[in-house]
Parts: C-alpha cells; structure tokens; sequence
C-alpha cells in the first residue's frame, strides 16, 4: 500500500536512529514480581489497526498506548499526548507528543499516528473498526474511496505536533481516542517489515508499559515490563504471563493450584456452574459494565426481512430465567437493548420479559404478511461461539423458542474465530453475540447500525431516519440534549428489532490474595500496570514467572 510521506518528514525518519537491545532471560529468581493469567482464545491479531475482538483489545491495552489512555479513574487521562487543544467549536483538535519511545529506542512522532489512521481508512486495508475515524473530516469519504487520504482532517505541523479536523463537533473524541484502534503503529519499523505483527519476540515494536517478550501462537504469550515506556516508574510488575486455554474448567482448576494469579474478566474463564458457589463464599468480585450478550437477526435472510417475525422471536426470549439459571451471575434482563450505565434513564421496561401471548401475537401477524404457514418456515439456525457460557446461553434461547413459538431452531457453534467470520459474511440467521461498549458513550453502539458497510452492524440494518437523529446529535453539546435525541434512535431499533439484548453484563473476577493494587475500568479493560505482587510469601504461592530465552 501507498504510503504518504513528505519531504521533511522523510528527512525525520531518516535520521532516527533505532537502537536494538538485548536482555538477559527472566528466571525466578531474578524477581517475584510478575503474574500468570489466562485468555481463552489466541488474540486474532496484535495490529490494533485490524482488531475486532476483545482479547486482542485486552493485550494490545498492556503492549500499546495512545494519545490519551483509558485508566480506572479517567477514560481520557493523558498518554502519548502531552496537551491537548480544542477550538471553541469544537471541529480542530492539536495534539503535542511527549518526548516518549518506542520498545526499540525510537522516539514516537506525530507522523506514527497520522499514518496508522490513514492506512485504515485506506479502501483496500482490512480495518474492521475504520468507521470509529469517521468523526475526522473527510474520513468516510476517503474510506469509500470518494476522495483521496491527502484530503482527511489529519495534519502532521512537525514531528511532535497533530493536527486533527473533524467534520461535526464531537464531544466525546477524546474519549473515543483512548480504545486501542486509535493506537499508533512504528512506521520506522514496519516499512521493510510487512509481517512486523507476527513478530514473536523482542522484535516486535511496541510502545505500551508492557513488550512482547516471547509468543507461541495457540499457546502462550510471555510480556515484560517495557524499560522504554514515558511512565515506566508507575509500572510495578516485571512480566505477565499469558496462557492460552480455551476451557474455563481447566482454567479455574489451574488458579486453584496457583498456576493463575488472576481469572475472569477481563481475561475471562470462570466457569459458570462454578459461580454461585464462589459468590457465596466471597471468592468473586463483580462490577457492571458496558457490555450485553444480544441476538441479532440477519434482514436479509428469509424470515427475518419481516419485522413481526424478529418481534416474536425477540418478545418470546425469558431473560431473567437465563441470569437466573444459566449465567447466574444477577445480570440485568436485556429488556432495555442498551446497558444502563451506558445510557441513563431508558424507556425501561420496552416490552414484558418472556412476553409469549405477544410473541405469538406477532407470529401470526408475520406468518400473515409472508403468506406462509408455520409448516411453510425454512430451517432456521441460531449461530453461537462455542467458547465459555455461550453455548449453554444457546441451548437455553433454542427452548424457550420451541416451546413458546412451536418453531424449531438448530444450533450452530464455531469456534470465536470461525464464528466471526460467519458473522462477518452475514452467514446466518440469527446470531447470538456480544457487544462492548469501545468508549463511553453510547454512540459507541449506536453507531454500528447507522451504515450498513458497518462490519459490525451484522443485521445489515439501514434506516435514514435513524441516520439523521445520529448525525444530528452531534450537535448537542448539552449532554443531556444529546442524550434525548439518542433515545430517539433508540426507540426505532427497539421498534425494528435488528437486534435484541440477552443481558446486560457483569464484570467478574477473582484474584490472588498477594495481588495488590488492581483496577479495572468501568469499561472492563486494565493494563495492569498498578499491580504488586507482595514478597512476603510461602513459595507455594508465589506466583508462576516464566522463562524467556
């Protein structure tokens, strides 16, 4: 791909100077303070430019950072950006760089940034999360190859400034910039090197509190603390192990004999059946976050192009005996389609939970307008992950539907990733996933259905209605305002049912009793940089550190 370079900062780069280290391997014996996690899927990529999953967000939080950064006390706290300036109306944003590095010694630029964000909004590079540039002018149109990347709202002044225009006031940038997407890749390093991402040890280039110190894919990955990162004094720990086992059973049995220092989210893996029993004894900590486990339905896949279909479907789903006997977690019943602490005060409740007179109601209404019969209904299939709590979330909905609607629902279950490709290529019915808000605002949802290119917006729902209240919002620098006309786009998913919340998450998690200082944000993510590990210990407990060679 074409990359855009002028003439002085071509002379910046080429006089960069970029300095390889080496490091003597980690041994337990050289310290105790590190941890041992687990995730339950191999991270899909570690080039956040083409992330769409939340284990590669999680571990690219601990590798990466941008111009601001998301902490348990801000979601904007300063980053690589030193300042921040914002004009009075609120179109021109002007970043200064720190003086900060990368993993290899190599200062960051104002250039690394502007040219990540252009290389997504590239028409030909995969970038499933382009469409969260779209508030920078021009970045859609560039996207959709309408006009060319010289004419995006994004403007390197000098090696250590950034300019970015945005095409409407949107008072919520600063916080959007904190998710990973909008974190920078070297582009020093990866000029001569395509396959930089792949890269499984020191020589991959990072510039987050954590470098990649060994990785065997499907395995493990071994991070250490990143001796180049601007805030490296607040950095505690000195390496964090990650495994990789795709079974919550197998990975509870292994923090029980103190081979995990930490379960569950943000890295998942507490089995389900195992859930009441710990939170009775006090062994869980749970916070609610941004974050629903929803059905969507494909329109355009046969029945469900008919809204009274997705309507009966959707009436017909008992969500509180799902949190009460399936996740059992006390989750909150998905009868509002976003998370509260996402969107305050919703038209709450939207319809009755388990509503099967109004289900079959709109059944038959359906059934009416498609001129069919029950007999007369295709096979229809419920697409699921086969990782953790999903399949049993399936089996679940898949029963209520046959007893409540008299239709019978095949189960489809891939594993995560050839699950996201189904969803991807719209291969599917109905498709139970999750979503998760990427910044705090609930726009971050919305968002997904106002163009139906949306990768995301797996329903392909197009609504110009819809469209216009979105766009218009961002006008409203009155919060609440903006929030009124939000529930107004709101109340039209809720009336065409291209997607239906499950429930509303939880944030659960157990931990070491040695393990000090963790925080998670309220959008679940942690890049654990405030944790200790305390010395004073039996060595049985001490925590696992791995060997890197």
């Amino acid at each position: 791909m074409k990359k855009t370079f002028t003439p002085m900062l071509f002379c910046i780069l080429s006089t960069i100077a970029v300095f390889s280290c080496s490091h003597k391997g980690n041994t337990k014996k050289k310290s105790v303070n590190g941890i041992h996690i687990n995730v339950l899927q191999d991270p899909t990529t570690l080039d956040s430019r083409k992330c769409a999953d939340f284990i590669s967000s999680c571990v690219q939080f601990l590798l990466f950072e941008g111009l601001v950064r998301m902490t348990p006390d801000s979601i904007a706290a300063p980053g690589i950006a030193r300042d921040i300036f914002v004009s009075d109306d609120g179109l021109k944003y002007t970043f200064r760089i720190r003086d900060a590095q990368w993993s290899n010694g190599t200062p960051i630029t104002a250039y690394d940034f502007a040219q990540t964000w252009l290389d997504m909004l590239d028409p030909l590079f995969p970038s499933p999360n382009a469409h969260l540039l779209f508030p920078i002018k021009n970045a859609e149109k560039a996207k959709r190859g309408d006009v060319p990347l010289r004419d995006v709202g994004i403007k390197v002044v000098d090696y250590k400034t950034l300019e970015v225009y945005l095409k409407n006031p949107t008072p919520y940038f600063k916080e959007l910039i904190s998710f990973t997407v909008f974190n920078p890749i070297c582009q020093h390093h990866i000029q001569d090197n395509e396959d930089w991402a792949k890269r499984c040890d020191r020589t991959f280039i990072c510039n987050g509190p954590y470098r990649l110190a060994k990785r065997r894919p499907g395995r493990d990955l071994i991070l250490e603390k990143n001796p180049y990162y601007w805030d490296a004094d607040s950095v505690e720990l000195e390496q964090i192990s990650i495994s990789i086992v795709d079974s919550e059973t197998t990975a509870l049995n292994l923090f029980n004999n103190n081979e995990l220092d930490l379960l569950g989210i943000p890295f998942r893996g507490i089995p389900s059946d195992s859930i009441p029993d710990l939170l009775d004894r006090g062994l869980i900590e749970t916070t609610d976050i941004p974050a629903s486990t929803i059905c969507c339905f494909n329109l355009e896949r046969y029945p469900f192009n008919n809204k009274n279909i997705r309507k009966a479907f959707a009436y017909s789903i008992n969500r509180k005996d799902i949190v009460n006997h399936v996740t059992s977690m006390s989750e909150s019943p998905g009868v509002d389609l976003l998370p509260e602490n996402l969107l305050p005060n919703q038209p709450t409740p939207f319809f009755t939970d388990g509503d099967i007179e109004t289900a079959r109601m709109y059944l038959e209404k359906g059934l009416k307008e498609l001129d069919i019969t029950i007999e007369d209904l295709p096979t229809i299939t419920l697409l699921h992950s086969t990782t953790g709590i999903y399949p049993k979330i399936a089996q679940a909905i898949q029963d209520q539907w046959k007893k409540g609607l008299g239709i019978s629902v095949e189960l489809n279950g891939f594993e995560y990733k050839v699950f996201l490709d189904h969803l991807n290529k719209k291969n599917f019915c109905i498709g139970q996933c999750v979503w998760i808000a990427q910044y705090p605002d609930p726009m971050d949802l919305l968002d997904r259905f106002r163009l139906k290119e949306n990768t995301k917006n797996y329903s392909g729902y197009d609504n110009k209605k819809y469209q216009e209240i979105l766009e218009g919002s961002l006008y409203h620098q009155d919060k609440i305002k903006r929030y009124d006309e939000l529930k107004k786009a709101l109340n039209i998913l809720n009336e065409e049912v291209p997607v239906t919340a499950i429930y509303h998450w939880k944030n659960a998690y157990m931990k070491k009793p040695y393990i000090k200082g963790l925080k998670i944000s309220p959008f679940g993510f942690s890049n654990l940089t405030g944790i200790k590990v305390i010395k004073d210990k039996s060595p049985i407990d001490q925590p696992i550190i791995a060997s890197v060679k």
